[in-house]
């Protein structure tokens, strides 16, 4: 009985911090792509909150994936496991690119071209990670089973 109501408990603390994570985690790469074009367009700096970001979206999934309470939100619905892996690795390549931008826009460590073509690697980079990460396990429904 008093487990019960400390699960309840927790789950309807965690479900309003799921959804802001989930808020922040379908629109982040749409702000840290228009934040790196106006890092080139404007050559000043922006605050590079991502990595930040990424920490706590990674705990966010990681309790919702290891407490079993929270799973049955994967359960419920399937699609949004995926989703969020996906979203998070662009998320991590869009963060190492919003750092090369940074590198030349406030220290100018590296040149201009050069930080648009880090970034550019980065997203790639990224990008061919989740093509390995999907290839090697491929997305199933009976994953949370």
């Amino acid at each position: 009985m008093i487990r019960n109501m400390f699960q309840i408990i927790l789950l309807i603390a965690f479900i309003p911090m799921f959804i802001f994570m989930y808020f922040m985690l379908v629109f982040s790469p749409f702000m840290a792509v228009s934040e790196i074009a106006a890092i080139i367009n404007y050559e000043a700096p922006k605050d590079n909150v991502y990595f930040v970001l990424l920490f706590f979206i990674s705990l966010i999934m990681y309790l919702s994936v290891r407490i079993q309470s929270f799973r049955k939100i994967y359960e419920r619905y399937p699609v949004l496991w995926p989703l969020s892996q996906m979203i998070f690795i662009s998320l991590v390549g869009l963060a190492f690119g919003m750092f090369f931008m940074n590198l030349w826009a406030e220290n100018e460590v590296i040149s201009k071209p050069v930080a648009i073509i880090l970034t550019m690697i980065s997203f790639v980079l990224a990008r061919v990670f989740m093509s390995y990460w999907y290839e090697k396990y491929p997305i199933s429904t009976k994953m949370f089973k």
